[in-house]
């Protein structure tokens, strides 16, 4: 095939990992944290502090990352969402625009189509089904530590040192994405640029890292390192929370030293594909963009895992590098979202846009000092305590200030600049009462509480009977089961209690 490359187009190179709390990188000033690989994609590109996912969980937020839209525009309501073929993604505007897009790993399609707009995908999905409508088949990946995912206590009280098959499904990741880009080196010149998405799933729990991650980190980090209980937290949080019960100090330990310990195994990856890069010829025209879907708690406001607006969960990591074309080192504290991400790097590599995304293009960030930025994000999630308690909640952040909203409740609002742990709330402060008034209205603006709820409940009426329609027939899956073969790839739950 002859080189149909525009002279100003790169190659695109994105990892998504999954649930990587934005905090925990040696670039971003943790002591302890182990990321050298990530620190140095940092030093040699730009580093946003204030990335915000829209939807705090895995499935709404990738759709959103995926289309250029809001949750609600997509109608993508759980991790159970499916998007339909016919919404455009980035990667069918990538194609449009001339690039080959490839997938490598987790994406978090639902459903029988794969691809979305990709023309091949390395490997299937972590889950041992693409129907997560029959429910989270992860059985034959996790072993014991199938319980330990979502929420709920086992996640904690099961953290610790071992090997579970999402370490054995990343590695199978990061060799299939090294293999595809010695491959493309061979013969780069008799073809188009790529768009290239390797997904992992770490550090995402089950809270268990390699022992040689999780040894590094027990003598680092201490119960003193522990994030204090906040007894005062809002009555939509306090939900959730009260189900997990006092949580052993120990069982916290454990988990936290897990984490720390997933990110450096992660870290390990990328450092293995960013060195394939180099190794084959490629870097020097390749843009690189790494981010999260969502972050992780880690104890913060006394919860773990997502699901929640505060800067745990809600803010990522998002490091971006263009050989030659961006400034080192550059730091970008400007807010920006998920869903501008495949906007940027469309008009970043002159491919067409997505017609339907509500997404700007940051690129005014990275070439200038983004003045005339709109500063403002947006997330939103409806929580489930059952059919009758259903709270839309959204959020937005415009420049310092976090407005949340939670429908028939207390709205909360939080000035970042002088309360970065959010542990003063200013929603009933009447020095605070027109900013409120103004964040409310634009919050609202375009977003209906009610006729969120309407959707929802269609959704998970729907879902029910497709689920039941699923577990019936037996649908074949899309992909082969990662997991299938080789043998290496088989999970070894086995797991030793940590000491401290």
């Amino acid at each position: 095939m002859p080189d149909t490359r525009k002279p100003t187009q790169p190659n695109v190179l994105v990892i998504m990992s999954d649930q990587h709390h934005a905090g925990v990188l040696g670039c971003a000033g943790d002591p302890v944290a182990d990321t050298p690989n990530l620190d140095r994609l940092a030093a040699g590109g730009v580093r946003f502090t204030n990335t915000y996912c829209t939807y705090p969980l895995c499935g709404p937020s990738r759709m959103s990352f995926m289309t250029g839209c809001q949750p609600h525009e997509i109608d993508c309501w759980s991790n159970e969402s499916q998007i339909s073929s016919d919404i455009t993604t980035f990667a069918h505007a990538f194609l449009a625009g001339g690039y080959l897009p490839i997938l490598s790993g987790r994406m978090h399609f639902v459903g029988p189509d794969q691809r979305h707009g990709f023309v091949q995908k390395l490997l299937g999905d972590v889950p041992e089904s693409a129907h997560l409508a029959a429910g989270w088949k992860l059985k034959g990946v996790l072993g014991d530590l199938v319980d330990t995912p979502g929420y709920g206590r086992a996640g904690i009280l099961k953290s610790g040192p071992g090997r579970t098959g999402y370490h054995a499904y990343d590695e199978r990741v990061t060799d299939l994405t090294v293999n595809w880009l010695r491959q493309r080196a061979n013969a780069r010149s008799q073809e188009q640029p790529f768009l290239l998405v390797a997904g992992y799933a770490a550090p995402h729990c089950p809270f268990v890292a390699p022992p040689e991650d999780f040894d590094y980190f027990a003598s680092r980090i201490h119960v003193r390192d522990l994030p204090p209980r906040e007894e005062r937290v809002h009555p939509a949080v306090e939900v959730r929370r009260a189900t997990l019960g006092e949580l052993p100090v120990d069982a916290q330990w454990r988990t936290r030293v897990a984490y720390y310990g997933l990110c450096r195994f992660l870290d390990r990856q990328v450092g293995r594909v960013l060195a394939a890069l180099e190794e084959s010829g490629l870097a020097s025209d390749t843009l690189v963009v790494y981010t999260s879907d969502h972050g992780e708690m880690l104890g913060e406001h006394g919860w773990w895992w997502k699901s929640t607006f505060y800067e745990g969960a809600m803010r990522v990591p998002m490091l971006v590098t263009w050989p030659g074309r961006l400034r080192k080192g550059l730091v970008v504290p400007h807010n920006v979202s998920l869903a501008d991400v495949g906007p940027t790097l469309l008009d970043l590599a002159g491919a067409p846009t997505i017609p339907s995304a509500s997404g700007r293009s940051f690129r005014p960030l990275l070439d200038d000092n983004g003045t005339g930025w709109d500063n403002t994000v947006y997330a939103e999630q409806v929580s489930d305590f059952g059919r009758d308690r259903l709270i839309p909640e959204r959020m937005m952040k415009q420049d310092n200030w976090k407005y949340i909203y939670h429908h028939g409740m207390q709205p909360e609002l939080f000035d970042l600049a002088s309360d970065p742990r959010e542990e003063h709330d200013r929603s009933s402060d009447p020095s605070c009462s027109e900013r409120l008034a103004a964040m409310q209205a634009l919050a609202l603006r375009g977003w209906d509480p009610d006729f969120v709820v309407k959707r929802y409940l269609r959704f998970m009426d729907s879902r029910a009977l497709l689920r039941k329609w699923i577990e019936t027939v037996a649908l074949p899956e899309p992909d082969p089961m990662w997991f299938d073969a080789p043998l290496e790839n088989r999970v070894d739950a086995s797991r030793k209690p940590a000491a401290k």
